[in-house]
């Protein structure tokens, strides 16, 4: 189930690349990014569920606490057999999330950046750390980026460059955290037919 979970996403994944690179102006803000990717993946049909929204979930909780509080996943896709159990199906949406949050697994966990000026690269951080430190029990986290910029201008191409050789240095640290990062304008990539982050 899992795996049909992570191909299902990686190709919602996809179709979201191919609609922001051919027209990345109808994109925003980063919720018409999750809307885009929600409705690829209710479309997939991999999720047998008679809501799909009672598996897929925006704005959920992480387990660990920052700073005494915490943080929310952009987007999730939960884990159906720990979802299903008795004892979660018996929770309230009232009720504290402290004794939910641990019996729930999170199959796929995503977090996404539209890049729409030229901020500072360390605004990913907190993205990251909610993705990668433990306890946080995901078993399979995204770290999706897209670049909306005019690359007509020379700043434009050597910012997008500077944020990839960023991501890059978390890729290295992190391997099993899925990165991607994708320019409005497919002709700057520097692999055009993949966006996705890999290590030597």
């Amino acid at each position: 189930m899992g795996n049909q979970f992570v191909e299902a996403t990686e190709r919602a994944v996809a179709k979201l690349v191919t609609d922001f690179q051919g027209n990345p102006s109808r994109f925003w803000n980063e919720r018409d990014l999750h809307w885009s990717l929600f409705y690829y993946l209710k479309q997939d049909g991999v999720i047998q569920e008679a809501y799909v929204t009672q598996l897929i979930r925006a704005e959920f909780p992480t387990l660990k606490k920052f700073d005494n509080a915490r943080g929310h996943y952009d987007f999730v896709i939960l884990d159906p057999q720990s979802y299903r159990t008795e004892a979660v199906q018996r929770m309230k949406a009232q009720e504290p999330w402290e004794e939910y949050l641990k019996l729930i697994k999170v199959m796929i966990a995503v977090e996404i950046k539209l890049w729409l000026a030229r901020l500072p690269g360390k605004r990913a951080d907190w993205d990251i750390q909610k993705l990668t430190e433990q306890p946080n029990n995901v078993h399979n986290a995204y770290f999706l980026n897209f670049v909306q910029l005019n690359f007509t201008r020379p700043y434009a191409v050597t910012y997008y460059l500077e944020l990839r050789d960023y991501l890059m240095r978390y890729k290295r640290r992190c391997p099993a955290l899925k990165i991607l990062c994708v320019p409005s304008e497919i002709g700057i990539q520097l692999d055009p037919s993949d966006n996705w982050l890999s290590t030597p």
